[in-house]
This record gives C-alpha cells, structure tokens and sequence, in this order.
C-alpha cells in the first residue's frame, strides 16, 4: 500500500528491489522532504545489494528552483544508501524531462537515469539494464 504526503505518493514494487514515488500536482520543500526520508526507510533493507527508483512525474508540475536543489540533495542521498538507477516516467512533458536530467546532472553522482513516458517502459528497462 503506497504512503502518501500531500502530492507525494510511495511504495515498493513487488518483488524488485525498487521504490516507485509518485507526484500529483504542485510539490513543496516539506512534501520533498518527507518523500526522502520515506524512500529511504523503504530502501533501507536494500543498501548493501543495491536499489532503484522510479519517479512517475507524469502528473507532477515543473518544480522551483528551491525545490529543484531540494531533488538534487534528494538525488545525493539515495546513491549514498545504495540507489544504483533512476528510472523517470514522465509522461509526454518536455519540460519535466529536462529538469530531471538537469537535477541528476547538477548532483554529480554519475548514476544511471533513463527517462520514459511509462513506469512499465521504466520498468522494463531497469530489468534489462540494471537488472533490478
């Protein structure tokens, strides 16, 4: 069952090593914030084999820079307990794409990102990819 947090929503996929958040509408610091931590503590069990993550911003508004360097420090944390790929589903927004791969660009971990329209093209990627 997913937690959720205002726009924030997060759960596990079954039977993989991945955390999937999703964003619905305008996000705040506080709502980035608690989706940190909540992905982390998901994640937790997982750090010495490795994990994934998977935002599906396909219903999420372009974000602040405030709240942009708060997904940076965000993207920093997760490869810190193990994330070894960011999967992006978002949908059919240029602009959400590129500031997904702005914020991944800006917090210098070198972490596999691939960005999709789809979860389950994500999905299917990170089995392929990152075998995860």
């Amino acid at each position: 069952m997913a937690k959720k947090n205002g726009a924030q929503s997060v759960e596990t996929v079954a039977g993989r090593r991945i955390v999937l958040s999703a964003g619905d509408g305008k996000t705040n610091i506080d709502e980035l914030k608690w989706l940190t931590q909540t992905v982390l503590a998901e994640a937790a069990a997982w750090k010495s084999v490795g994990w994934a993550y998977i935002a599906d911003c396909s219903k999420m508004s372009p974000v602040s820079p405030t709240e942009a360097a708060e997904l940076v420090n965000m993207t920093k944390a997760f490869v810190d307990a193990g994330c070894k790929a960011f999967g992006f589903a978002e949908g059919t927004s240029i602009m959400l794409k590129v500031q997904a791969q702005k914020n991944t660009e800006r917090s210098q971990t070198g972490v596999a990102e691939c960005h999709f329209a789809t979860v389950d093209e994500v999905l299917v990627w990170m089995q392929k990819e990152v075998d995860l």
